[in-house]
Formats: structure tokens, sequence, C-alpha cells
């Protein structure tokens, strides 16, 4: 089992409003399991090369990006779309 160590952040208030929403929304337990995942995730597997990493951060910034200027989709909506093809996909195997 690793360690753990106490950090202490200071962050906008309308990033922390985002993350604590996302949590309560059910999605991550806590703010830390959230944050250890955003940086896991930002870090990637040790067997990604600089070049695959570089990849992956440019497409995780261009989705900051889209968000902060408000480009998104509301994940209600996706979830009735994706629900909608499998079970599409599902009909047209019985």
């Amino acid at each position: 089992m690793s360690t753990t160590e106490q950090l202490v952040l200071d962050l906008p208030s309308e990033l922390v409003a985002k993350l604590r929403a996302i949590v309560q929304a059910g999605d991550f337990p806590s703010e830390s399991a959230l944050v250890s995942t955003v940086l896991q995730a930002w870090y990637g597997p040790d067997d990604l090369s600089e070049e695959e990493l570089e990849e992956v951060r440019a497409v995780v910034a261009e989705g900051i990006a889209d968000a902060d200027a408000g480009r998104v989709v509301d994940a209600d909506e996706v979830h009735a779309k994706l629900r909608a093809r499998i079970k599409a996909i599902a009909d047209g195997r019985e």
C-alpha cells in the first residue's frame, strides 16, 4: 500500500466549485480521489513515450479550452445517445 501526504492547494473558486460538483454528482468519492485520478491521467502510464504523452496532454488541453469556452455537451444528452445506440445494436442481434 502506498503512503499518502496531505497537500494544501490554492485554486480559483470556479475550479473548486466544479471539483465539488463532480464529487457531489457521485463521479468520485472525494476531492482527493478526483485530483489523484486527473494527475494519474495527465502523467499516464510509465510505458508511454514522451511523444505519446505530449499527444495526450494536447488532447486534454484542447478539451479544457473547449470547456472553458463553453463548448460542452450535456452528459445526460451523451448518455441518452449512447443508450439508444446500445439498444439499437442489441435489438439488431436479437
